[in-house]
């Protein structure tokens, strides 16, 4: 009786432990081309979209391209603006900094814009790297929004489009971080100038 009880304890244990590994290589796997759109913006550029995303008009006024999934809990948005009257604007408000890029100045803009509506709580240090040639970063934050009890992760990517920076916002709750950062990180890398 007794190696029978052990013999369905181990095997519980066992069955937990498959489950749990199951789940966690479910969270951790890649992001499948199949599961993605490609949308076009202007003639301009081309992002893939996951496809349990809709568009939406209802997230930021300035943004060229919105999707969410209420479903999901998860939002994103790009905005771009012409890299020249964005740098002469900040040289005006003489808060434009010649030791940094225009990237990295828009980056610190945007940073900036967003903090007035959240109250940042955690920034984790941004990583420059190429997309499809072009320079752009990741930057990581988590921050606390009026209104919303849970606290939000964002995933911001920058880009340096020539004539044009673009910002590539998408976010959570921070509770689904681990479940949205690959999406997150697969749209942004994915964004390509059409000419």
């Amino acid at each position: 009786m007794r190696t029978k009880f052990a013999s369905i304890f181990v095997l519980s244990i066992l069955f937990c432990s498959a489950c749990k590994n199951f789940k966690a290589k479910e969270n951790d796997s890649e992001p499948k081309d199949e599961n993605f759109n490609t949308i076009g913006v202007n003639n301009e550029y081309q992002i893939e979209i996951p496809r349990f995303m809709n568009g939406t008009t209802g997230l930021n006024e300035e943004a060229s391209l919105q999707y969410q999934s209420l479903r999901h809990e998860a939002y994103l948005l790009i905005i771009d603006e012409p890299k020249l009257g964005f740098e002469q604007v900040y040289r005006d408000l003489e808060q434009y900094d010649d030791k940094l890029s225009v990237l990295q100045n828009y980056r610190d803009a945007r940073i900036q814009i967003l903090s007035r509506t959240t109250k940042i709580i955690n920034k984790f240090n941004s990583k420059p790297f190429k997309i499809n040639g072009l320079d752009a970063e990741f930057l990581e934050l988590e921050a606390k929004v009026n209104g919303v009890d849970d606290e939000i992760f964002y995933f911001l990517t920058f880009v340096d489009g020539g004539e044009k920076v673009y910002m590539i916002m998408a976010w959570t709750l921070k509770n689904r971080k681990e479940e949205h950062k690959k999406t997150f990180k697969a749209i942004a890398e994915s964004f390509e100038l059409i000419n």
